[in-house]
């Protein structure tokens, strides 16, 4: 029984040491190109008096023209366009619930090490 809860253990820390998914500013771009740069250009974005003041604006507007639209878009493709936009025009911190750090290297504590004990 002391060998399962050991392997837990090892398994959770395995899992932390990859990170966890994040929007995806990419797949964001993509869905922003094919449905709102035709009528959007950098200007809209760049604009001296923006109406979003932070992150969370951001994701409101991306999310009224998303139904405005019809476009039926997910929360996380809401999440993957507001990435995008913010990390290209806005540059407001990110909440870390969504712009969490992903990290694909080998966990720094190898599970081994607690079968060991």
């Amino acid at each position: 029984m002391k060998n399962v809860g050991v392997a837990a253990i090892g398994l959770v820390i395995l899992l932390a040491g990859r990170g966890t998914p994040a929007a995806d500013a990419e797949r964001g771009r993509e869905l922003y190109e094919l449905r709102c740069g035709e009528c959007h250009s950098e200007s809209v974005h760049g604009r001296a008096k923006r109406v979003a003041t932070d992150f969370a604006d951001v994701r409101r507007w991306v999310g009224r023209w998303s139904g405005n639209l019809g476009l039926r878009w997910s929360d996380s493709e809401i999440e993957d366009v507001s990435v995008y936009l913010n990390n290209t025009y806005y540059r407001y911190p990110c909440p870390r619930e969504v712009c969490k750090v992903v990290s694909l290297s080998s966990p720094s504590v190898s599970p081994a090490l607690f079968a060991q004990r």
